[in-house]
């Protein structure tokens, strides 16, 4: 396990015990069912296992921990029906959001929108063409958050942005195979081309069909998991 030594700042060492936390587990370092030793997290990031405990407590809202009785706090494992639930929740907001981008940069509001966007592409593919899949995966938010963040919407984006933190738990999975990453691609492609267009419909229509595309991915991926470990 890696951590990242807790400092005292501006947060107090719980608030950054749970920041550390939460980014071990959206970046898989500490897996799905996994069991969090309070002993442990505490030797590697250098606080009591009082603040330790304090900062799984503040997780447990956050649907990444789950607090079970008797047992302990374990990483959250989602269901099949959580997962298509945030992925159809994930959808309508990310296709309001693309819309409204696409409005906005056509009035003139976001004049750097296709520069960022052309560059965040770039980024993309040359990350898929190297293979690798982390910094795509890291680069695929980024393109995400540039329309959440067109759109002007901080009631929107800061739902978008929980939905975001529940799905790290299981969305790497979708982007772990050479040809998803490369139909992704192209979806966001087109995703930025309608946006730029200005097209507020084609923008919500490309933005959809990626959301479900997405879902297929996984739901493709997972299955050949569960039949390799049969």
């Amino acid at each position: 396990m890696k951590a990242r030594l807790i400092g005292v700042g501006r947060s107090t060492l719980a608030e950054e015990a749970r920041a550390e936390i939460e980014r071990m587990i959206t970046e898989g370092e500490l897996t799905a069912g996994e069991k969090l030793n309070e002993l442990e997290l505490s030797v590697v990031m250098g606080v009591s296992r009082g603040t330790v405990r304090e900062a799984i407590r503040s997780l447990a809202g956050s649907g990444l921990v789950d607090l079970i009785a008797n047992r302990g706090a374990f990483v959250h494992e989602t269901t099949l029906s959580e997962v298509q639930n945030l992925y159809e929740l994930r959808g309508a907001i990310f296709a309001m959001a693309c819309g409204a981008a696409a409005r906005r940069y056509g009035q003139g509001d976001e004049p750097r929108l296709a520069e960022d966007l052309a560059r965040n592409i770039e980024q993309m593919n040359a990350a898929r063409e190297a293979e690798e899949t982390p910094n795509y995966y890291i680069l695929n938010i980024e393109f995400h958050d540039l329309l959440l963040a067109a759109a002007n919407n901080p009631k929107a984006k800061a739902i978008y942005d929980n939905v975001k933190r529940e799905m790290h738990l299981f969305r790497r999975r979708g982007l772990s195979i050479a040809s998803n990453i490369a139909r992704s691609l192209e979806e966001h492609r087109a995703i930025a081309e309608a946006v730029i267009a200005g097209d507020e419909n084609a923008s919500r229509d490309a933005a959809n069909e990626h959301i479900r595309q997405g879902f297929d991915r996984y739901m493709a991926t997972a299955t050949r998991q569960r039949q390799a470990d049969a």
